[in-house]
């Protein structure tokens, strides 16, 4: 069995202090359990009418007071894995009483955070034991869906200002107040558990999470990602096709390419097979998105021009004023043996130096000249 330690500290109301292990032992309460509904806080597309069942993994997170909490990966009835869970169970203590932290974690195929449940009939709590509301439960989630936070390069004593002395010898110092860097980000009077929560959420399970989809990443899988919304299915699925499976998945790649973030369509005009820029048809859907895509695409595809039909020269000519200077002296150099036999390619161009409102029409028109 493979384990994740979270070393338990608790807030004790005067400040900081290691708990001894006990002996105790968390029996995983998820053994049976079912998902068919969304989970309350979650950051990504739920499919109406899924249920999804819960089957081991080699993992578990060791909560250093209370022992092993398994984590689990939900499949499908299709037995497709769809998230990994936990149901984690924690110490939070304040002002000397100590209660229990109950959360139930989702993360995705690739250990991101996905979301959170609460554990029916427990609430979180804050500082004197006052209970969470709705906007704490909000906050929380919006945290952890920030794997960057501050919380990330601060230990939790680095996250409270040090408390004044007391006046009166061996009385108890005051509380630390939260430091205001990381104030705004964590739910107010609940510090440590906002701590505690995301170094669950962000440690090093991640890793270990996408090594086991990784050893068990099939063509079902593959496929599953690469359909997705998510943006990081998507990259990871793009980066597993080979040559054939770009062809067979040529509709979903235009269509991603097309309404994806710039970030995923740069890996795919850059990583297309040779062979899609030696097909008139297979390069051609990629064209037709020029004008939408963002300006670094525009300069990928025009990397290729040299190998477009001539169809797409004439549709690029109806978005010379999209352009950059160096992007359109790259389509004028393309150009160039098309200017006088084309003449809607002549059209566009005059039309466009003649128009007296684009910055470089200049360009076009001395390029004219110099083929009269």
């Amino acid at each position: 069995m493979m384990k994740i330690i979270i070393t338990t500290l608790l807030f004790c109301g005067l400040g900081l202090v290691w708990t001894q292990k006990t002996d105790v032992i968390l029996t995983s309460v998820s053994q049976h359990k079912t998902l068919s509904k969304k989970p309350e806080f979650f950051a990504l597309e739920w499919q109406e009418g899924m249920v999804l069942k819960n089957k081991p993994t080699p993992y578990f997170i060791e909560v250093e007071t209370l022992g092993n909490q398994n984590v689990d990966i939900l499949v499908t009835t299709q037995n497709r894995p769809v998230l990994y869970t936990a149901d984690i169970c924690t110490p939070v203590c304040a002002d000397g009483e100590c209660r229990l932290m109950y959360l139930t974690l989702y993360w995705n195929l690739l250990g991101a955070y996905a979301g959170y449940d609460k554990v029916e009939g427990q609430t979180l709590t804050k500082h004197d034991h006052e209970e969470f509301l709705e906007q704490d439960y909000e906050k929380l989630h919006h945290l952890l869906m920030d794997d960057n936070s501050i919380l990330k390069r601060k230990k939790i004593d680095e996250l409270v200002e040090k408390p004044e002395d007391s006046e009166l010898d061996g009385a108890d110092a005051k509380a630390g107040a939260t430091i205001t860097e990381v104030k705004e980000s964590v739910v107010d009077g609940a510090l440590y558990s906002c701590y505690v929560a995301w170094n669950i959420v962000h440690g090093t399970i991640k890793a270990e999470l996408q090594d086991f989809t990784t050893s068990n990443f099939d063509k079902e899988m593959k496929r599953y990602m690469l359909m997705s919304n998510e943006q990081d299915y998507q990259m990871y699925a793009l980066k597993s096709l080979n040559n054939e499976e770009y062809i067979d998945y040529k509709d979903r790649i235009v269509q991603i390419f097309k309404e994806g973030i710039p970030m995923v369509r740069t890996y795919i005009v850059q990583n297309l097979p040779k062979l899609f820029w030696e097909s008139d048809s297979l390069q051609m859907p990629f064209w037709e998105s020029f004008a939408t895509v963002d300006i670094n695409n525009r300069s990928l595809l025009l990397n290729h021009i040299q190998q477009a039909p001539v169809e797409v020269l004439v549709l690029l000519g109806s978005s010379l004023e999209l352009m950059t200077k160096n992007q359109l002296k790259v389509y004028l150099t393309a150009i160039e043996k098309n200017v006088m036999t084309n003449p809607q390619i002549n059209a566009q161009l005059l039309r466009f130096s003649n128009s007296g409102k684009h910055t470089y029409a200049y360009i076009v028109s001395e390029f004219l000249e110099e083929l009269e």
